[in-house]
């Protein structure tokens, strides 16, 4: 009977190990968990981090509110009152990242149409017929200047240092031409029905206007190109 009892008293202790070291791998397998899955939190954080700050710059930069920062901390909210209560579930992790990811979609849909609005806003009200009336030197300057900015214009997802630079490269450009007179009223609205479509081809110029634009300069930026048939 003895024999009995200290065998079974060996199995139970058994058990109790047994028990004891399934929870410490449980404990720390679930600890490997939350690690991996803060991870992921933390990377879509970062992501959202970058487009608000530069949409704060953006904001700043134009003197207006164009981006409304507001419902940013949704997700990451959620999960902290989820993980005053312990580890969160692994459907805890996946709604905050779902949520941030939402955040991170709408964010950047208005950031990029804040963007190429403005953009394209400052860059029509540069008098850009004017490089051709500036000096050599000031008019390669200009040129790539106003290359950079078109650059820019098409970017879909700027950065902070993106609308840093457009605004460093407008401010530039709009001081050269300010200290070039404007043009002559005719040369103003010929140079504006060339950018527009339909293009214009050289048989819809008179002598006249393509004298006009060697004489002003402005034919030093018009390429001409064989359309073909």
């Amino acid at each position: 009977m003895s024999d009995l009892i200290s065998v079974a008293d060996k199995a139970q202790a058994l058990t109790a190990e047994a028990s004891r070291i399934r929870q410490g791998f449980d404990a720390q397998h679930d600890a490997e968990r939350v690690v991996n899955r803060s991870d992921e939190i933390l990377a879509e954080l970062a992501r959202l981090r970058g487009l608000v700050a530069t949409a704060e710059r953006l904001n700043a930069v134009s003197t207006v509110e164009l981006i409304a920062l507001t419902n940013l901390d949704d997700g990451r909210a959620a999960l902290a009152r989820h993980a005053k209560t312990g580890l969160p579930s692994n459907q805890a992790f996946s709604a905050a990242k779902q949520k941030i990811g939402g955040v991170i979609s709408r964010l950047r849909t208005t950031l990029r149409d804040a963007w190429t609005t403005w953009t394209s806003e400052r860059t029509a009200e540069l008098p850009l017929a004017r490089i051709s009336l500036l000096a050599a030197d000031q008019q390669e300057s200009a040129l790539e200047c106003q290359s950079e900015l078109q650059r820019l214009t098409r970017i879909a997802e700027p950065t902070r240092a993106d609308v840093s630079l457009f605004r460093s490269c407008i401010e530039s450009l709009s001081e050269m031409l300010a200290e070039v007179p404007d043009l002559p009223d005719e040369a103003t609205e010929l140079v504006q029905r060339l950018r527009q479509s339909p293009w214009l081809t050289l048989a819809d110029l008179t002598d006249a206007q393509i004298a006009l634009l060697r004489d002003t300069g402005i034919a030093r930026q018009i390429e001409l190109r064989w359309r073909g048939m």
